[in-house]
């Protein structure tokens, strides 16, 4: 909707729209809301939020300088427009207005890893002062998600139902492994496919999304499988991201949250022979917490393993890492189909040399078989037809 120009404006960034959209539809529940500087200070002390774990507390301090005069000019029970860019995305209605410690905001949003890469980025978007109050805002996919997933549950008679988050940048077959894994356990698999709103490594969501759904049409029981997009923020940084993807997945109604073992957001740690991970801190979440082993393909067995049972030695193991075969990919080289999916690496590669197909018209007649007649391919159609005579199985 239009700003009002009359109204002070409040200007903040999709990824405060989208912690503020998860707090309003109960997805963050116990938090329903903003906190106040008292629960504030309680929270990021405690970490627990009514007695259910949450690292991080919820308080809305965007940066900018005509931000901090806006702020610090209200007053209790005033009304101020929330807005991104032009557009009106919300109202508060002011309660308290206080100041921030910005080098300890940091430190709790990040789980105290004050070496992790958004650092940067998430210190340039925190102002010094925070506005406390009750809030509406738009939304925009969170109730349509949850009208999918009550309705498929009914359908299914689901009564196991887990939850996982992926990038899938790009997916790959131990994601495969380890979805496939979750259908033998559960009734339903959602997938939440995560949408950052300030990276640009990423390939585009529009893309991911048509080759995750590529393979749950193609190689899984599509009928138990949900692929939902999910935004993501500033405040699901670091480990914990864990937790708070834990939160989310509850309240979207599973009953088992999975992570891998192969996640750098796990702060994992050995204790005598246990594997200790920060999913062992959370409380007062009801969900069950699944931790995937880390799969490798070992070229004894000539098959993915996970490392806890392959006999053979790391000198034969070849990790499944989504920047290798994403970097592969950059350079025109397609990942041998034990990594990817040939229908997933031409997808990209359709994407990242646009027109190549044509360039190679004389190869591809040369190297590509037909069936007599003349057949218009697409570049997709292209990289799979040239992955065949690679023969790998």
């Amino acid at each position: 909707m239009e700003s009002n120009a009359k109204n002070k404006q409040i200007h903040i960034d999709k990824e405060a729209l989208c912690i503020l959209e998860l707090a309003q539809e109960n997805l963050l529940q116990p938090v329903t809301g903003l906190m106040s500087q008292k629960e504030m200070l309680e929270v990021d002390q405690s970490g627990f939020y009514k007695n259910c774990s949450f690292p991080s507390s919820l308080i809305l301090s965007p940066s900018g300088k005509k931000n901090e005069e806006i702020i610090t000019s209200l007053q209790p029970q005033e009304n101020v427009e929330l807005c991104i860019q032009d557009q009106s995305v919300g109202t508060l209605q002011v309660e308290e207005i206080f100041p921030i410690d910005k080098e300890s905001r940091i430190k709790q949003i990040m789980g105290g890893n004050l070496g992790h890469p958004d650092i940067g980025r998430v210190y340039k978007r925190i102002g010094n002062y925070a506005v406390y109050g009750k809030y509406q805002v738009i939304t925009s996919d969170i109730t349509r998600n949850k009208a999918i997933i009550r309705d498929k549950i009914q359908e299914l008679g689901a009564r196991k139902i887990s939850g996982i988050f992926l990038n899938a940048n790009p997916i790959h077959k131990v994601h495969e492994k380890i979805l496939q894994e979750a259908l033998l356990r559960n009734d339903l698999l959602i997938i939440f496919l995560t949408r950052p709103h300030h990276t640009t490594w990423l390939l585009p969501y529009e893309l991911r999304y048509k080759n995750v759904q590529c393979v749950i049409d193609n190689f899984l029981p599509s009928a138990r499988v949900l692929l939902l997009p999910m935004d993501y923020t500033y405040l699901l940084s670091g480990t914990n991201r864990m937790i708070l993807n834990a939160i989310i997945c509850k309240n979207y109604g599973c009953t088992e949250f999975i992570a891998s073992l192969g996640s750098s957001n796990l702060s994992t740690f050995y204790e005598g022979d246990r594997t200790h991970t920060i999913l062992d801190s959370i409380q007062g979440v009801e969900i069950a917490k699944h931790l995937v082993s880390e799969y490798i393909y070992c070229d004894t067995c000539n098959n993915i393993k996970s490392t806890k049972i392959c006999p053979h030695g790391t000198h034969h193991h070849i990790s499944y890492d989504s920047r290798d075969f994403f970097e592969l990919l950059k350079l025109g080289v397609m990942p041998p189909e034990v990594f990817i999916r040939k229908e997933v690496s031409a997808s990209i590669l359709a994407h990242l040399f646009p027109s190549q197909a044509k360039k190679l018209d004389k190869l591809y007649y040369d190297l590509i078989s037909s069936k007599g007649i003349i057949e218009e391919g697409s570049d997709e159609n292209f990289y799979i037809n040239l992955s065949r005579l690679y023969r790998v199985k």
